[in-house]
């Protein structure tokens, strides 16, 4: 424990008052999966309209911030190693904690961002990532939930993982969903199919069908419809998360999660579809 940073964790969190517990517990979510999986769809289908980046690059965001969660419950797994103990933790937290998912998801989600996006110098926006990670794992730490090595090995594999991605994904999007898909089966079949492996199973297999109908119907840079999207986007993302928090069958969990992949990505393509059927039918009846 004591190599793991123990004493920082303890010092930490133990100078926290009482009144910013709630605080941090709210700040910690800035690197959470439920909110990586929000915002990574969220800028892939409207960053373009809003001059952020490309659709195609938003798809490599996803495909960075998608596979660096999958390897974090591929890792959890594998070391198997414990959080602090309950009498330094401020929240309870369950699950391993090595390496930090928090920190592994941040580094990989802004870092991905601050490289793909086209807004202001690239140095403030690398900046501005290594800030927002840096804050992340530090409410880690202050909620005692981590060791100092845990974070600090989630935001190096995070980072890394970015820069692998990115070059692997600059000619071809697809490898990235498809190294987040096998990274997903290694977690499953290493660590075994419990719910965070399941999901990371579904939600991989789904971005890969989302990623076939968007290229196979050519329609990677078609606008999608901001109230339908963001209706599909917070049902999907809410039905995907409910499973887990529910501790849902198994069966139920990866159905959940293949269907937000498949939505997430796949918008673009199922609003094409339902628009051609919508003007067939219009032309039809007039006839």
């Amino acid at each position: 424990m004591t190599g793991r940073g123990i004493g920082v964790a303890e010092a930490i969190a133990g100078s926290v008052p009482g009144s910013l517990v709630v605080v941090l517990a709210v700040l910690t979510f800035l690197g959470s999966t439920w909110l990586i999986t929000t915002l990574g769809p969220a800028v892939y289908l409207f960053g373009p309209r809003r001059g952020l980046l490309s659709r195609r690059d938003g798809a490599r965001l996803l495909a960075v911030s998608i596979g660096a969660l999958a390897l974090v419950v591929l890792l959890k797994g594998l070391f198997d190693v414990a959080r602090p103990p309950e009498t330094v933790m401020l929240i309870a937290e369950e699950g391993n904690g090595f390496p930090s998912g928090h920190a592994t998801g941040a580094a990989a989600f802004y870092g991905g961002l601050a490289a793909l996006v086209g807004v202001g110098t690239r140095v403030r926006r690398l900046l501005a990532a290594a800030g927002m990670v840096a804050f992340v794992s530090f409410t880690r730490l202050a909620l005692g939930v981590h060791y100092l090595v845990d974070v600090v090995a989630g935001a190096a594999l995070g980072a890394a993982f970015v820069g692998v991605l990115l070059a692997l994904t600059r000619r071809r999007v697809g490898y990235g969903f498809g190294v987040a898909f096998v990274t997903a089966v290694a977690a499953v079949v290493l660590v075994g199919p419990h719910h965070d492996a399941m999901a990371a199973l579904g939600g991989t297999a789904g971005v890969l069908v989302g990623w076939w109908l968007v290229t196979e119907r050519d329609a990677l840079e078609r606008p999608v419809r901001t109230v339908p999207t963001l209706v599909a986007l917070a049902l999907l993302g809410s039905a995907a998360a409910a499973t887990l928090a529910l501790d849902a069958p198994i069966p139920a969990v990866v159905a959940a999660h293949v269907a937000a992949g498949v939505g997430f990505v796949g918008l673009p393509a199922l609003q094409k579809v339902s628009r051609y059927r919508s003007s067939s039918q219009s032309e039809t009846s007039t006839r």
